[in-house]
C-alpha cells in the first residue's frame, strides 16, 4: 500500500467524532470537488460511482451520522478495464432531499473545524502524497477552477502556503515543504501518518546530514592525501636535482622530518623541531618548499 492510500484509509476508517455541520462540509466536498465522481440528483433519489473505495466509505459514513441513512451500496466492474467502482444510491426521497437543502446551504464551510473537514473529505476524493521516504509533495487534483480556489484558500488560510498550477485540463494545487505537508496531515487529523511522516521525514534529514558530513570527510581526506603526495613528490625533486643541502636548514629540517615520519601530522613534527613550532609554522615552511620546487621545475623547462 502506498503511503497515499494508507492516509485516505486512516481518515476513511477513522472518521472521528464530528459535529454534523462538519459532516456536511465533508458531504459538500465530495459533490463539489471532482466531476469524474458522478452525481445524479433525481426527484426522488441521488445516486453516486467512483472508483475510489474509501470515499465510498467515507460518504457512507457521513450520510450514516448526517442524515441517520445508509445508502446501498453496488460494487460493479468496468467492462473496458476491469476495474471495480461503486455504485451508491439514496433512494429514500426524504432524505435526498435533506441532502440537496444542505449542499445548498452558503454558510457550509464558515467554521474552521468545517473547513477542516472539507479539507479531509478533498483528501479523499482529490489528493495524493509522494512516499515522504523519496521527496516531499502533496497535490490535489479538480477537473474545474473554482473547486481549486476554495482549497487553496482554505489551505492558505492555515497558512499552509499551497501553489496552483494548470496541468493539461485538470488544476492542481500542491505543497512541496515537508513541514507545512505535515501540519496539512495533522489539520485533517491523520495523526498516524502524519507521525510516520514525520519519522521518515527525521530519518531522511539525518541521513542527508550524515552523508553530507561523510562526502565532506571524504573529500578533505582525498584533498589531504592529495597535497601529502604532492609535498613527498616536491621533496623528492629537490633532493634529486639539487640536495636538500640547497634549502635553510629551518626548511631543511622539514623536509628531512616529512621524509623520516611520512604519517606524522604537521603538529606532530612541529613539535619534533627544537624549539617546537606551531601547525601553521610547519605548514608554512611546507608551502615553501613546494614554492622552491616549482621555481626549480620552472628553472629546468626554461
Amino acid at each position: 500500500m502506498s503511503f497515499s492510500a494508507g492516509v485516505k484509509g486512516e481518515l476513511a476508517l477513522n472518521a472521528g467524532d464530528v459535529g454534523r455541520h462538519c459532516l456536511l462540509a465533508g458531504l459538500y466536498a465530495i459533490f463539489n470537488n471532482n466531476e469524474l465522481i458522478r452525481a445524479e440528483f433525481g426527484l426522488e433519489n441521488i445516486s453516486i460511482y467512483t472508483e475510489n473505495e474509501y470515499l465510498a466509505v467515507s460518504f457512507s459514513h457521513i450520510l450514516k451520522n448526517a442524515f441517520n441513512h445508509i445508502p446501498e451500496v453496488f460494487i460493479r466492474t468496468n467492462r473496458k478495464s476491469g476495474r471495480k467502482y461503486y455504485y451508491m444510491l439514496v433512494g429514500n426521497s426524504l432524505v435526498a432531499s435533506k441532502i440537496i437543502k444542505a449542499l445548498h446551504d452558503p454558510s457550509i464551510i464558515n467554521r474552521d473545524c468545517c473547513k477542516r473537514y472539507y479539507l479531509r473529505s478533498s483528501f479523499i476524493s482529490n489528493a495524493s502524497i509522494t512516499d515522504p521516504g523519496k521527496n516531499y509533495h502533496l497535490e490535489y487534483v479538480f477537473s474545474n477552477k473554482d473547486s481549486a480556489e476554495i482549497i487553496n484558500n482554505l489551505l492558505s488560510g492555515f497558512d499552509l502556503k499551497p501553489k496552483v498550477i494548470a496541468r493539461k485540463k485538470s488544476y492542481v494545487v500542491y505543497i512541496k515543504d515537508g513541514e507545512k505537508i505535515s501540519e496539512n496531515l495533522g489539520l485533517i487529523n491523520a495523526h498516524k501518518s502524519m507521525l510516520e511522516f514525520e519519522g521518515l521525514r527525521v530519518f531522511k534529514t539525518v541521513s542527508n546530514d550524515i552523508n553530507r558530513q561523510v562526502n565532506c570527510e571524504t573529500a578533505n581526506m582525498a584533498k589531504t592525501a592529495k597535497a601529502y603526495v604532492s609535498l613527498q613528490e616536491d621533496i623528492g625533486f629537490i633532493e634529486n636535482r639539487r640536495g636538500l643541502g640547497m634549502l635553510s636548514k629551518p626548511l631543511r629540517e622539514i623536509a628531512e622530518l616529512r621524509l623520516e615520519y611520512p604519517n606524522a601530522t604537521l603538529k606532530e613534527i612541529g613539535e619534533m623541531l627544537n624549539p617546537p613550532i606551531s601547525k601553521s609554522g610547519v605548514n608554512h615552511r611546507l608551502r615553501k618548499i613546494s614554492e622552491i620546487a616549482e621555481k626549480l621545475r620552472g628553472d629546468r623547462h626554461g
